[in-house]
């Protein structure tokens, strides 16, 4: 039996249908509410159908505006489906294909942007880091409240392989910004994360009797949002609000063989919810039929608001589903090049309508939706036709879209691990595979699902299993560069050089115009003291990318450490050239005019380190040495007491603070 919503959901029921009018009377400005759910299935809440669902808050608003039926997202992953609801472009119109690789063009426009220029107070409010500034989704939002790391307590269970803010901590952060704001029209953008693995509310610890945890993560996403909504109502914006409630693409929850999302194209990950309440003639408990994708959310909130569309615009606006009407069914683009970067597998692409589903893959798929709504028989090869007919819809889709190449993000090592923590390794020389026949994703599922397992593993110290199922992914997939590079990284993590080494030399073999792997293999060859080789892999990491910061600082450590001092101070400076916010490089910088006396240059440099980073102990012991060879003992006592408070075992702060003798201290 359907479990009955709370009173929130009746409050939130009363509320829409008590809202205002319609956008575009003169003089009205309402405001935009957009909530994103991660990871989040249509059919996994109330509202569509799923009677062990707590979903109050979302089911008011299916209650109270429209809800779509057949939404997709128009790819699998988050930056890139986000980049697609914020420009109203497909994915290879705005370049973001995968995550943590590409930042939006400066030159695309976002909703933001539109906004902003209307005379709006815009602010974002995101949960995880592939949706960090670095990427390119800030423009337009002059306030852009992205994700800081959690700490080591932050984690919600033993699995740390994934890292994200918790709903809770998100909506804190948003309605601490409405109550600031509220009074002047505004655009909100609010991302939940929660129900992306890992799963905080475990069924025992949920208020809930729910037996899937992720079915708990979307019961209290759910509660997240009844806080936004409850604080609009209390402040009597509800009449004049517009609130889109989308998810950025589902979940494959052992469907199809595929726990997570990305690498397949199957209802399970690509089916969204998607529930529009808009002030005025909305109808109640309004369905539409027709496909619609997330292309299309910017075009269609710019026409309720009465906003002109920008130049470049994929999307067709649905704007008469919000009143009622009837829309014509067009095809749906879908796509995935997560198989291909990721893993060195094929990328996928495909087309849906209100009937069929069709992806071109190396081995064709074909599904009748109707008859086959879990798309367990593939009718490629029984109807032809159909197929053939479906892949020509697909290419005149892929003609008319106008590609454009995203900038490449250069990632430090703390953002690099901090992507890799989420379960995106990012695969390298997978992107530049150049064979003629790449492997099916889902004749590999099983390996995503083993090596998934064998990071969980690890993270929990199964080191032994860990490296034994990445030994046995590399024998079923050689061409997977992150199976490897997984594999090399472990052992360099367990001090495991040599071992790190063989398996980064022959990367190199594979891969031999791969920044990264060239890079690890020179910081291998620096820890088993072979300083001139891991010289000639950082120099031929940066021929291949000349504009990574750390690249640079590695190099100029070795180098360093050989005494070629102009040689260290010249990488290092090329390092704080491409990024004056590293503590590291202004350190080491340091290190190396303290090495030829240059001690107020030196001086310079560890306060520059300390000011970037007042919690960075070394920075603060370099400094006071710095001050100490200057005569400054209190001051330089003052430094040696802060790096003795950030690191109370750090001895030779304590040596050194005895050196100043007995000074007051400010």
């Amino acid at each position: 039996m359907k479990r009955s919503a709370s009173l929130l959901f009746s409050t939130c029921l009363i509320v829409f249908l008590a809202a205002g009018t319609a956008c575009r009377r003169k003089g009205d400005r309402p405001n935009l509410l957009l909530i994103t759910m991660d990871t989040t299935r249509a059919d996994r809440l109330g509202c569509y159908g799923c009677d062990e669902a707590v979903t109050p808050t979302l089911d008011g608003f299916a209650a109270s505006g429209v809800k779509f039926n057949r939404a997709y997202c128009n790819v699998p992953l988050t930056l890139p489906s986000h980049a697609t609801i914020l420009t109203g472009l497909y994915p290879p119109e705005h370049g973001c294909r995968v995550n943590g690789a590409h930042a939006l063009d400066e030159e695309i426009s976002t909703l933001a942007e539109v906004f902003k220029d209307h005379g709006y107070q815009t602010a974002a409010f995101v949960a995880a880091f592939v949706l960090d500034r670095k990427f390119g989704l800030d423009r337009g939002f002059e306030t852009y409240d992205d994700y800081e790391v959690p700490t080591s307590e932050d984690i919600y269970d033993d699995n740390v392989m994934y890292r994200y803010r918790r709903g809770d901590k998100v909506t804190d952060a948003a309605l601490s910004w409405l109550r600031r704001n509220y009074r002047k029209p505004f655009f909100c953008w609010v991302h939940y994360f929660d129900p992306h693995r890992p799963y905080y509310f475990k069924p025992s610890s949920s208020p809930e009797d729910l037996t899937a945890p992720y079915d708990a993560e979307v019961a209290f996403m759910d509660r997240q949002v009844g806080r936004l909504i409850y604080f609009m109502k209390e402040k009597n914006l509800l009449a004049n609000t517009v609130i889109v409630a989308v998810g950025d693409h589902g979940e494959g929850l052992g469907e199809h063989g595929e726990e997570e999302h990305g690498l397949l194209l199957y209802d399970s990950s690509m089916r969204v919810p998607l529930l529009i309440s808009r002030p005025g003639h909305m109808p109640e408990s309004e369905e539409a039929a027709a496909s619609v994708s997330t292309v299309d959310i910017l075009p269609s909130i710019l026409d309720l608001f009465g906003f002109k569309l920008p130049s470049r615009v994929s999307g067709r606006s649905f704007e008469a589903a919000l009143e009622g009407k009837s829309i014509p069914d067009e095809a749906v683009y879908l796509e995935t090049e997560f198989p291909l970067t990721e893993y060195g597998w094929s990328p996928l692409r495909g087309v849906v309508t209100t009937e069929w589903k069709y992806v071109l893959a190396p081995r064709e798929e074909l599904y009748d939706l109707k008859s086959d709504p879990g798309e367990l028989d593939n009718l490629a090869d029984a109807m032809p036709d159909r197929a053939k007919e479906l892949a020509a819809r697909l290419r005149a889709l892929g003609d008319e879209m106008e590609k454009k190449e995203a900038t490449e993000v250069k990632l430090d090592e703390i953002s690099r691990r901090t992507l890799e923590s989420l379960g995106y390794l990012g695969g390298g020389g997978n992107k530049k595979s150049k064979s003629a026949s790449l492997r099916d994703p889902k004749d590999a599922i099983w390996m995503r699902r083993e090596f998934v397992e064998s990071v969980e593993v690890y993270q929990k110290g199964n080191i032994t299993e860990a490296e034994e199922k990445l030994k046995q992914l590399i024998r079923e997939s050689p061409e997977s560069y992150t199976f490897r590079y997984k594999l090399a990284k472990i052992l360099y993590e367990q001090k495991r050089f040599d071992d790190s080494r063989r398996e980064f030399e022959e990367m190199v073999k594979m891969y031999p115009e791969e920044y990264k792997t060239h890079y690890n293999l020179g910081k291998t060859l620096r820890e088993l003291g072979r300083p001139d080789e891991a010289i000639e892999e950082f120099r031929r990491a940066l021929k291949f990318d000349p504009e990574q910061v750390e690249g640079y600082n590695n190099l100029g450590i070795v180098l360093l450490q050989l005494g070629r001092l102009e040689e260290a101070m010249k990488a290092f400076r090329s390092s704080i050239s491409l990024d004056d916010e590293q503590v590291d490089p202004h350190n080491n910088l340091g290190n190396a005019f303290l090495s030829l006396g240059r001690t107020e240059k030196a001086m310079a440099e560890f306060r520059r380190a300390v000011e970037i980073d007042p919690d960075f102990f070394e920075g603060r012991y370099n400094l006071g040495l710095t001050l100490l060879r200057l005569g400054q003992r209190r001051e330089a006592a003052e430094q040696f007491r802060e790096s003795i408070r950030l690191r109370p075992d750090f001895a030779p702060a304590r040596q050194k603070l005895r050196e100043c003798g007995n000074v007051e201290t400010r």
